[in-house]
């Protein structure tokens, strides 16, 4: 291996040589299967038992409750961008959305292609240095959206907005993730 090169960017970051190899080592073969884990059917059992431990693993990391789904999605954030209204911002409804930096206004983009779109608060006024502390929202919203950490500004909300009754709650959190526990509706 030539030198090493430690990528401590937003997004992308330094994992564990041991992490590498492992997942080197499964290319090739997962386990002793002789099949490389992206030659395995999605469906043989093989696969599964990855699926299955890796949807343990993230319930045990952010407390996820038995009676919540785990989705394994392609596309990342960009792609939920579009995907969230388009399951959720039903005809003549408004989602609202809490604008703190580049992606959020990245989503709202999307959701304005479904729909309307209600902006609760925004901090582009100071090029998105701080987070906002209050907001207003629409009646009844489809749902609200916000981005929990905002790399390129270096914002990161510090819990969850408080938003009205009966509103979902959607957040794109593929910066942070796992890197505190999260708030489920109904939790004690």
């Amino acid at each position: 291996m030539t030198q090493r090169i430690y990528n401590f960017s937003a997004g992308p970051a330094v994992l564990p040589v041991e992490v590498l190899e492992e997942a080197r080592q499964n290319l090739l073969s997962l386990g002793n299967t002789g099949i490389g884990i992206l030659e395995h059917s999605h469906r043989g059992k093989a696969y599964m038992a990855v699926h299955e431990q890796a949807e343990a693993l993230c319930r045990e990391l952010a407390g996820i409750p038995d009676d919540y789904h785990v989705l394994f999605l392609q596309g990342g954030a960009s792609l939920q961008f579009s995907m969230v209204p388009m399951n959720l911002l039903g005809s003549g409804g408004t989602a609202d959305y809490l604008v703190t930096g580049a992606w959020s206004q990245k989503a709202v983009v999307e959701a304005r292609r479904c729909g309307n779109v209600h902006i609760g608060c925004s901090s582009e006024d100071r090029n998105f240095c701080y987070i906002p502390k209050t907001c207003t929202f629409s009646p009844r919203p489809a749902y609200v959206h916000f981005t929990s950490n905002n790399t390129i500004f270096g914002t990161e909300f510090q819990k969850e907005p408080e938003i009205p009754a009966g509103a979902p709650l959607v957040c794109d959190a593929s910066s942070d993730i796992f890197s505190r526990p999260c708030r489920f509706p109904n939790m004690r």
